[in-house]
């Protein structure tokens, strides 16, 4: 017998010590909005040690496709083979920042408004 993501989810959220995870996406945002306020760049190498993140670039591309704009360099990287990798180093610019905080909280407000709010059955 096999039991649906929808009814674990739906069982999950009567329990009020339930918290919905943030999305991948929002976790991108914390992750670039503390850069930003630190003046340093987040690389993928960044991302899939403190988020899980193993497709960075397309967390950026998403990010790109919503109007931020990011600043990019190069980071050469040593791997324990000797040889070099290149990654791209990202970090927002001056004039995503605003942006990018508003539409956390958007993610960070609809995830808490949907733990809050009764699920409808479909």
């Amino acid at each position: 017998m096999t039991i649906s993501m929808d009814r674990i989810l739906a069982d999950a959220e009567k329990n009020a010590f339930f918290v919905r995870p943030p999305l991948k996406i929002e976790l991108s945002l914390v992750l670039l909005v503390e850069a930003y306020h630190e003046s340093r760049y987040v690389c993928a190498l960044d991302a899939l040690r403190v988020n899980g993140d193993t497709c960075w670039h397309s967390s950026v591309a998403e990010l790109r496709d919503k109007g931020l704009e990011f600043l990019q360099k190069d980071r050469p990287h040593m791997h324990r083979h000797g040889g070099k990798a290149l990654y791209q180093d990202y970090r927002l610019s001056a004039g995503s920042i605003e942006k990018a905080e508003n539409l956390l909280r958007l993610y960070q407000a609809g995830r808490s408004q949907a733990q809050t709010s009764p699920r409808k059955s479909a």
